[in-house]
């Protein structure tokens, strides 16, 4: 038996062309009720599922080729989805700082966030402005919502910026109620406070300015709120917690503002002064 079973698999193209011609010969040689009988037999036994199967098989195919092309379709439209959301956005943003520059009497240059410090809590900031716009470095930076940094370094389309959280850049503030000034400060590169002296008027909720002395930031400029007040671990000081008013993790259009550092102006003034003499 196994033998037989040999030679059919190997001898296939054969045996089916055996097998037809066979039952092709006896098809035409019986009687036509036998006939009828073994064509009704092989249409249901095995034609049917034949044709069935193929159908079914077509029918997937194109189902795949319908669902991959709705694929295809529903990744595209997404894509248009969220760019229009993003300009959508980005025209909410802008039309804030618009705002903005028509209310400051500064002269503004609006420039983009290019290039951010790889640390996890980034310090400064490539913006797309140089000295080919007219920035010079100490310029600060300003968006919608207060002050920002100063230019540290200029080339010819790119400045790169420090931002006032930067523990580094100990800027001079003061609470706008009171117009008690300090400065700003921080330990942790987190957790930044105004260092005041113990008798100074601050309260959790004060609006916290640049106080225009240090000769980079003019006097006004928003820095932040007062959330804490620590007056215990110090009896000559006390700290004024605060968060920023900028969101520094989502900066995107900044200005520059036009405004030389103070000292030149004043270095300027004094190097005009011409001395008689006696």
């Amino acid at each position: 038996m196994r033998w037989l079973i040999e030679f059919i698999v190997r001898y296939r193209n054969f045996c089916s062309l055996l097998l037809t011609t066979v039952l092709s010969v006896l098809m035409i040689i019986a009687p036509r009720a036998d006939q009828e009988n073994t064509a009704r037999y092989l249409t249901m036994t095995v034609f049917y599922p034949v044709y069935v199967t193929i159908s079914q098989v077509s029918s997937f195919t194109g189902v795949y080729a319908e669902n991959k092309r709705l694929r295809q379709e529903l990744a595209e439209a997404n894509t248009q989805l969220q760019f229009i959301r993003d300009l959508s956005s980005e025209n909410m943003r802008l039309r804030g700082l618009l705002g903005f520059a028509e209310n400051t009497l500064y002269k503004l240059t609006p420039v983009r966030v290019v290039a951010r410090d790889p640390s996890h809590q980034y310090r400064s900031v490539v913006v797309s402005g140089g000295s080919v716009q007219g920035v010079t470095t100490f310029m600060p930076l300003v968006g919608e919502h207060g002050a920002v940094g100063k230019v540290t370094q200029v080339m010819g389309n790119m400045s790169m910026v420090q931002l006032m959280r930067d523990p580094s850049n100990r800027t001079s503030v003061m609470v706008l109620r009171s117009r008690s000034a300090g400065i700003l400060q921080t330990e942790n590169g987190r957790d930044f406070f105004v260092r005041l002296r113990s008798h100074e008027d601050v309260l959790a909720g004060d609006t916290i300015i640049t106080s225009g002395l240090g000769g980079i930031y003019p006097r006004g400029l928003k820095v932040g709120y007062v959330t804490k007040i620590d007056d215990k671990s110090n009896l000559l000081f006390k700290r004024a917690y605060m968060d920023f008013a900028v969101n520094f993790d989502r900066l995107e259009e900044v200005f520059v503002m036009r405004l030389p550092p103070q000292w030149a102006a004043q270095k300027a003034e004094i190097d005009s002064i011409k001395f008689e003499k006696k």
